[in-house]
């Protein structure tokens, strides 16, 4: 049975909040939403489950006329030559999202980074506006060309670091990372990576310092491991501190 509720509160970059029922507040997490994003003072149904913790909402729907919808993405494509992309969204199953550079704020565009967007209908199908990043992506674009694709080099270590300025560690495959934000200022490595095993078995962790304070990355051995620790770990507490843990994004490769 389904009932109504008010969302009262919602951190799309972390992909969870709370909906008013009964003078209630009860549990939201994006999976439940159908990659609708949630926004303070939507009208939504939902089902009720219980879990150790109490009531969280499950099978949400928006109530709101099609042009006000949220949604949440990932940036699946984009040809910066061309200026436009696609992104990939749950509630457009069998569908990309076309979006132009200039539907998206700021005009940076990482492959993979996750985002939240408006969608108007065209001729050809779906079409992104109002495009703001989330997470890591969001947090890193105001760095601009003093955080991202410094030379030459990989993502990792050395002056091709992507987020963060790390020193040195080995260079590995950009997916098999996971960048991590909101770390106390007293955070340290190896307990960071003790946190973070949680998810499976690391092979690298930092801690950022400099620019790069309060955020952090570790590397794991698997696809499977990363993909673990953003859906169990992102929202974790961690020192006292409730963690950020998203897709390490890699920056788009400036036009000469």
């Amino acid at each position: 049975m389904s009932v109504g509720g008010v969302v009262t509160s919602y951190n799309p970059h972390k992909g969870w909040g709370f909906i008013e029922c009964n003078g209630q507040d009860v549990f939201v997490n994006k999976r439940e939403c159908g990659g609708f994003c949630l926004a303070k003072g939507m009208q939504v149904e939902f089902g009720l489950a219980q879990g150790e913790k109490g009531s969280h909402a499950t099978g949400v729907r928006v109530l709101v006329a099609p042009e006000e919808a949220l949604y949440h993405g990932e940036i699946k494509s984009f040809n910066m030559n061309k200026g436009y992309g696609f992104v990939g969204c749950e509630a457009f199953p069998g569908q990309d999202v076309f979006v132009l550079k200039s539907a998206i704020y700021g005009g940076f565009v990482p492959q993979g980074a996750l985002c939240k967007f408006k969608v108007t209908m065209e001729e050809k199908g779906p079409a992104a506006t109002d495009v703001q990043l989330l997470g890591a992506a969001d947090a890193m674009k105001g760095y601009g060309k003093g955080m991202w694709g410094f030379g030459k080099g990989d993502m990792w270590g050395g002056k091709g670091f992507g987020k963060g300025k790390g020193k040195g560690g080995p260079r590995v495959d950009p997916s098999l990372k996971v960048w991590i934000g909101g770390l106390p200022e007293e955070a340290k490595w190896k307990e960071l990576q003790e946190h973070m095993e949680k998810a499976g078995k690391t092979k690298w962790c930092e801690v950022f310092e400099g620019k790069g304070k309060g955020t952090g990355t570790v590397a794991y051995t698997s696809t499977e491991d990363v993909a673990t620790a953003i859906s169990t770990l992102n929202g974790s507490i961690f020192a006292g501190a409730s963690i950020q843990v998203d897709p390490w994004v890699k920056a788009p490769r400036e036009e000469a």
